[in-house]
């Protein structure tokens, strides 16, 4: 799969013609999966490139001066796409500049000069300045233009990376993945931490989130993959409330069987199931007891998965 920055101004003449779905697709989920389907079964009947043009950072992010997180990196939306079958990845050099295009000067920048024939968006898709842009703007262009219909998750919630982000905050892992197709996924590099696990006979990985959103503090079943290899373990997301001299959240992997040493490593963690939420315990004599009734309940827990 190919990647292209566009920088306005700086966009050249295209010779290929693109079939092009538009969006952040953060989480590329059930609703975005609809959307990529689309833009590849109208590349099949007119012969054009698959195409997704999208943002490395989430707009907002740029805009207002703030972090934000998201349910995927750009890494991993990329390589999302990729497995999808889409062949062309247009990534917009966002900036207040850009955002204060009009829909039609959007439009005149970065579609036309891309040979973009064909345009596939979501029903309430809006766009340009202040978001006042919508579909309306994108018909009756020198391109065709699909609109693809909501995925529900009922009859009042469509899915959304909002809604998934919601579950993911009630500790609805299991309803969250089924969304996203997939299990939610932090990738980080394992970091020094506490070491107090180490005592207690749980020798945890500290995992550097970075800017993925944080689900539910607690306990969760979990497989990770590093080093090449996967392993069923035990996650904790939390501030050690027993302690009380975090002020952050951690994410820390308690890996079954695991001896290891991982520091400096990446570390994919897929979450599988939410077991309990952070709890505040007496001593560490309390905390070890609770930690050796979690390991026996997510060891069979994760033989389903």
């Amino acid at each position: 799969m190919e990647t292209e920055t566009l920088k306005l101004h700086e966009i050249k003449q295209s010779t290929q013609n693109y079939v092009v779905a538009i969006g952040f697709f953060d989480g590329l989920h059930l609703g975005h999966q609809a959307l990529i389907r689309e833009v590849l079964k109208v590349a099949k009947e007119k012969s054009l490139m698959p195409a997704v043009m999208t943002f490395p950072s989430h707009p907002l992010a740029v805009l207002n001066g703030v972090k934000t997180t998201s349910l995927t990196s750009l890494a991993d939306r990329l390589d999302l796409l990729e497995a999808m079958g889409i062949e062309k990845v247009f990534l917009i050099d966002f900036n207040k500049e850009v955002a204060a295009l009009s829909a039609q000067a959007f439009i005149d920048a970065y579609l036309m000069p891309n040979n973009v024939k064909h345009v596939v968006v979501g029903y309430d898709f809006r766009f340009g300045d202040h978001n006042k842009g919508n579909i309306h703007d994108l018909d009756h262009q020198s391109f065709a233009l699909s609109v693809v219909d909501p995925i529900m998750y009922n009859k009042e919630e469509k899915v959304s990376s909002t809604f998934i982000k919601n579950l993911l905050t009630q500790g609805h892992i299991r309803d969250a993945n089924r969304l996203l197709t997939r299990p939610f996924t932090i990738k980080g590099e394992v970091i020094h931490g506490k070491q107090r696990g180490r005592l207690m006979g749980y020798p945890t990985a500290n995992v550097d989130y970075d800017h993925y959103f944080v689900p539910r503090r607690g306990v969760y079943g979990v497989k990770v993959k590093v080093k090449g290899q996967t392993y069923d373990g035990m996650a904790n997301i939390g501030r050690n409330p027993t302690f009380d001299d975090i002020f952050k959240d951690s994410l820390e992997i308690y890996i079954f069987d695991f001896q290891d040493d991982i520091y400096g490593e990446m570390m994919d963690v897929y979450f599988y199931a939410f077991t309990r939420p952070e709890a505040v315990f007496k001593n560490m004599e309390e905390l070890k007891a609770r930690l050796d009734a979690d390991a026996l309940e997510v060891r069979e827990l994760m033989k389903q998965f």
